[in-house]
């Protein structure tokens, strides 16, 4: 039974670090702020 509870944890590690870096990859390639810069966000002094 402890193999399996070492195994589920383990596989949670691996599954946490591919993500991990598959998010800091993706936030280094796509640049946050074109969003801003394409569609600005309008204040409440605007409106």
């Amino acid at each position: 039974m402890a193999g399996w509870w070492i195994t589920t944890i383990g596989f949670v590690v691996c599954l946490g670090f591919v993500a991990g870096i598959m998010f800091y990859f993706l936030k280094g390639s796509l640049n946050s702020e074109d969003a801003v810069r394409i569609d600005p966000v309008k204040s409440d002094e605007e409106q």
